[in-house]
């Protein structure tokens, strides 16, 4: 462990979040402007401050809320902009090689980055009793995988797949940084690394975090065992790793104790905190209305204010509505009346033109008020999904994934699996993709579906609107960052 001096100091900006969010944590320690790293990883309750500040800043970040959770979509066919709304209309309207709008986190990931680092190895031996250490540590493990993962599929390809043409060798992906930086001095430039070392890292990670966490399953605020292994599900899908990730994703499910939804008032209720309060997440982040807004500001740039309420600017594709049965409980549930369901803003005219019912998504609601809502980050029931999609692939056989798809399905009066969708891999495949868009429009996996899996990425009248092979499928790394690091390399085409 890295012995700190007092004449080291970390920003309060680290403590500031903790103070303002997460306050029912810890008690306020030290001035606000500035806190010696000698105290803040010594002192019991800056530690703790730390850890709140992890969360916090995954709440306060734009990249790791609405645009987490609405930007694949409108990225790709599950949303399109209501007439006259430019919310996410360069994510919308980006054909081919045009645009520069895209998903990028690189800063915001690496501010998240940093606290995991501190907690993980940074504390002073001692400073807190074992059981609750090994905990804060475990979660940091969690949280830096989840991180990881985030930016890997942002920047760079999956394990197995490469750019085209020209750039067919393609392997990079971010940089791995997995000790503190304290001050300048371990600050260093460091190149990305490639694709199968970061997924090592992340899969390492995730080891070190169950390790620790077993049998840790309380509380969703917060990485849970359960969380670690609906993590290592995504990471090991993403990855191809399918018997893994199969394995994972039923592990996740049985340690989070979470069931999923069967009745039309339960699936209609589920994302309103008076109502079901989130009852399939596994891992959410809680806001407070009154003090922590989403991104900055919940009004402005909250989740609700881009897909149901005042701004009302992403709206479902008819792409999306129809791929539903007309007795899904999640087609009732899930949507409404654009105007109707509106209570801020000017009205929302022109959602009819999006889609035929005139709808838009109202998952995110901002029920809590002041158009806040918790966000659920993982859910049971996408566990269901990679499931079925992992076990299938890991047997080569769309029987082997039926159970739990039929059981998602059946949970949501979604009716039997189609005879055509067991007809062969390629089917199942397609049917999979299908519901995921049913189950998880606006939560953040559209786009990211897509690129894993070579697709080109469509229109909803099912025009190209980007090639598999677009070098427009990474993120660039921008000059900002290249200009201060000259290990970085940019991605092909940028």
């Amino acid at each position: 462990m890295k012995k700190l001096k007092l004449s080291k100091y970390i920003a309060v900006t680290v403590l500031l979040l903790a103070f303002t969010g997460c306050n029912d944590i810890l008690e306020r320690v030290e001035p606000s402007t500035s806190v010696s790293s000698e105290v803040a990883l010594t002192s019991p309750d800056a530690v703790r401050a730390i850890r709140a500040s992890m969360y916090s800043k995954i709440r306060a970040s734009f990249a790791y809320t609405t645009q987490y959770m609405v930007g694949p979509g409108a990225f790709a066919d599950e949303t399109r902009n209501r007439p006259g709304s430019t919310r996410f209309q360069g994510l919308t309207a980006a054909i081919g090689t045009s645009g520069l709008d895209h998903l990028g986190s690189w800063g915001a990931s690496y501010n998240i980055i940093q606290e995991t680092n501190l907690l993980i190895g940074a504390i002073e031996d001692g400073v807190l009793p074992q059981a609750e250490l090994n905990r804060v540590r475990g979660e940091a493990y969690a949280i830096r995988a989840y991180v990881y993962q985030n930016l890997a599929r942002t920047y760079g390809y999956e394990p197995g797949r490469t750019g085209q043409g020209p750039e067919a060798d393609w392997n990079l992906s971010v940089i791995i940084r997995t000790e503190p930086t304290l001050d300048l001095s371990d600050a260093d430039l460091r190149p990305r690394s490639t694709v199968s070392d970061v997924y090592a890292q992340m899969l390492a990670d995730l080891q070190e975090a169950k390790t620790l966490l077993s049998g840790v399953n309380t509380d969703n605020r917060f990485a849970t065992e359960a969380f670690v292994d609906a993590v290592a599900a995504r990471v090991n899908l993403y990855a191809g790793n399918w018997a893994a990730a199969s394995t994972a994703a039923q592990a996740a499910i049985t340690n989070s104790g979470k069931a999923l939804e069967s009745t039309a008032a339960g699936v209609a209720g589920m994302f309103y905190e008076n109502a079901g309060n989130h009852p399939e997440a596994i891992f959410k982040l809680v806001v407070d209305p009154n003090t922590e807004g989403i991104g900055g500001a919940n009004v402005n740039d909250g989740l609700a204010a881009y897909t149901s309420n005042q701004w009302v600017a992403q709206i479902p594709t008819q792409f999306v509505i129809a791929k539903y049965d007309s007795a899904d409980h999640r087609l009732a549930g899930w949507y409404a009346d654009c105007i109707a369901n509106q209570t801020l803003g000017a009205t929302a005219n022109g959602c009819a033109d999006v889609n035929n019912i005139a709808s838009s998504v109202t998952k995110w609601n901002g029920a809590k008020g002041n158009l806040a809502d918790d966000i659920p980050l993982i859910r049971v029931a996408e566990m269901y999904l990679i499931w079925a999609e992992a076990a299938a692939k890991a047997a080569n056989s769309p029987a082997s994934g039926q159970a739990p798809l039929a059981a998602l399905r059946t949970a949501r009066n979604a009716g039997a699996i189609p005879a055509s969708a067991l007809a062969n891999m390629t089917a199942f495949e397609d049917f999979i993709l299908d519901e995921r868009i049913r189950e998880l429009i606006v939560e953040g996996h559209r786009f990211w579906d897509l690129k894993r899996l070579g697709r080109d990425v469509r229109n909803p009248d099912d025009s190209i609107k980007m090639f598999a092979n677009s070098y427009r499928i990474l993120a660039p790394i921008g000059n900002a960052l290249i200009n201060v690091n000259e290990n970085l390399v940019e991605n092909p085409g940028y």
